[in-house]
């Protein structure tokens, strides 16, 4: 069975590159386009990680990170942060809300980076990342 990303993303285009790609690797990839549906797909369904923007309308990545880690059903699921800050500020507190990984965009080298991102989260040996070709 494969592992189920929930990408929370405004940015259309943004979700659509993130849904080919771990599609490609063979993930199960749902979307939600700010914070609100995020927390209302996280409470009615099981994810194995997400890939979460900050800068969104309604309710930004800080106050979903914040409510997840609050949230017993949802504290421990890994999240990749994905977003246009690149400060240092931005990423320490990404990391201390409980961030797993933190990535820039723009995108440079995206897809080896989501990869080391995600087997990070996972392990290098583990079988949600073994077999993939970055370059699909």
């Amino acid at each position: 069975m494969p592992k189920k990303v929930l990408v929370v993303d405004d940015e259309r285009v943004i979700r659509k590159f993130l849904r080919i790609h771990l599609i490609n690797w063979g993930y199960e990839v749902k979307e939600a386009v700010d914070g609100v549906e995020a927390l209302e797909q996280l409470s009615s369904d099981n994810f194995d990680f997400l890939l979460l923007d900050i800068l969104m309308p309604k309710k930004d990545g800080w106050r979903v990170l914040e409510e997840m880690r609050s949230n017993p059903k949802t504290k421990n699921i890994p999240v990749i942060v994905l977003t246009a800050k690149d400060e240092d500020s931005y990423m320490l507190r990404g990391y201390n809300l409980g961030a797993n990984y933190y990535m820039t965009k723009p995108f440079t080298n995206t897809k080896a980076q989501l990869l080391y991102g995600i087997q990070l989260m996972f392990g290098k040996n583990s079988e949600s990342v073994n077999n993939i070709n970055i370059f699909r």
